[in-house]
């Protein structure tokens, strides 16, 4: 028989859980979406923004924010485009803006990019 204890503890593993997922998902998202907008900057056709993209985000080599910021900034400087750590950063806070509100309403927002 379960108590009501038991039943809290469930739904807070629930909840915890469900949170986590969410936080993966923008973070899966928010990486997609800066790949896109790097690939754009360095001016790739669709395919390869696509296959860039897919290097960015299955590629599993980029474990953090930090590799992420230095890796698409040694890209964009060997197309010639010079970007700082902070400009990156905040176009990276910028998409993950975008996705949070994406979660929030259940709608696809990012029709284009900044550039």
């Amino acid at each position: 028989m379960s108590t009501t204890f038991d039943e809290r503890e469930r739904a807070f593993e629930s909840h915890f859980a469900h949170e986590e997922e969410l936080r993966f998902r923008a973070r899966a998202q928010r990486n997609r979406l800066l790949a896109t907008w790097a690939g754009e900057r360095m001016r790739l056709t669709q395919d390869a923004v696509a296959g860039y993209v897919a290097s960015i985000t299955e590629d599993g080599a980029v474990a953090s924010d930090e590799a992420l910021l230095a890796r698409l900034q040694a890209d964009l400087r060997a197309c010639g485009i010079e970007e700082t750590l902070p400009a990156l950063r905040r176009e990276m806070e910028r998409c993950l803006a975008l996705v949070r509100a994406e979660q929030r309403v259940g709608l696809r927002l990012d029709q284009g990019s900044s550039v």
